[in-house]
């Protein structure tokens, strides 16, 4: 008589079993996890750069100048640093006295940046309180940069000896490669990097420094070869034309890097910085260049932010008002 009951099939059929649920198992958790297998797979871009800003003012420009940059675009820096030659409780600057060389000061600024705030930021960007920078621009400009290359950037200049440097007052942004190269191997080589007072030629020594380490002077232009650090105010770029017979502009003339054609310099959409003849306007550039927003374009607003700068702006002009 054949048996009905085989513990032989009962063992196998146990078996199968756990067979199946292992499997299943496997089968369960590769199908959680495949969607966050394919998205570590996937490109992810790299965190915007860092920029630390180095804001150079003075005493008697702290409450003129120096607090209205402070108000607007300066808040946009990841981190920032207004150097001066007296303190000032809003400001809060590094002070540095009893230096009345322009390169003197330059020197101690990047020196005391890179010794005490070099971890703070990717590019360092130097420029004076009366600047008016686009932050965002800036950091959209250095994308395609890395931190690590020798390189800075500005108003490109060459001197009739050949020697390229950037524009004093059109702002200077360096990598912290460069940063770093400066403050280490040329500041502490005289026959390469003079200490010398060179007033109003301090940005040509700057440049001599560079060179002498192999750190490039960029190409700050757009792909339309518009110029993004603006040598000038804002409103000769963009409604009139050089005058050769004024010295500030043929000095530029001469020793522009790029040629200027029918005395007018191209400036590009995302233009990164430039001087402001009044500085009241600032409030004006700010609100067009952070505030504003196009239709049918998303930016992100800190609205409580923006509404404190236009209380500040009405503050400051009903405290100048007799």
């Amino acid at each position: 008589m054949p048996r009905l009951f085989s513990t032989r099939r009962l063992f196998l059929a146990g078996k199968n079993a756990i067979y199946l649920l292992i499997l299943g198992t496997i089968f369960y958790t590769v199908t959680l996890r495949l969607p966050g297998s394919l998205k570590s797979e996937e490109v992810v871009d790299p965190p915007p750069p860092r920029i630390f800003c180095i804001i150079s003012t003075y005493e008697y420009r702290h409450t003129q100048v120096a607090i209205h940059t402070h108000r607007t675009w300066v808040r946009h820096c990841d981190h920032y640093l207004f150097v001066s030659d007296y303190s000032d409780h809003y400001l809060e600057p590094a002070v540095f006295m009893h230096m009345n060389d322009r390169w003197h000061r330059m020197r101690a600024y990047l020196e005391y940046v890179y010794k005490y705030h070099f971890h703070q930021g990717d590019w360092f960007l130097y420029c004076n309180d009366d600047n008016f920078v686009v932050v965002d621009n800036l950091r959209h400009m250095l994308k395609t940069y890395s931190p690590n290359e020798l390189i800075y950037f500005g108003c490109k200049m060459r001197a009739p000896n050949g020697l390229v440097y950037m524009l004093e007052g059109s702002g200077i942004v360096f990598s912290g490669a460069a940063l770093k190269r400066f403050a280490l191997a040329a500041l502490t080589n005289e026959s390469i990097c003079s200490s010398e007072a060179k007033g109003n030629d301090f940005t040509q020594e700057l440049g001599r420094c560079l060179a002498n380490v192999n750190v490039i002077a960029g190409d700050s232009r757009d792909k339309l070869q518009g110029h993004r650090f603006l040598p000038f105010d804002a409103d000769l770029h963009l409604g009139s034309t050089f005058n050769q017979s004024l010295e500030h502009h043929k000095y530029f003339l001469d020793r522009s890097y790029y040629p200027v054609i029918d005395m007018h310099l191209p400036v590009s959409l995302h233009l990164i910085c430039f001087h402001t003849k009044y500085i009241m306007n600032i409030y004006n550039m700010y609100y067009f260049a952070y505030v504003t927003r196009v239709f049918g374009v998303p930016r992100n607003l800190n609205i409580e932010n923006e509404r404190m700068v236009l209380e500040n702006k009405t503050t400051l002009i009903d405290q100048s008002s007799p």
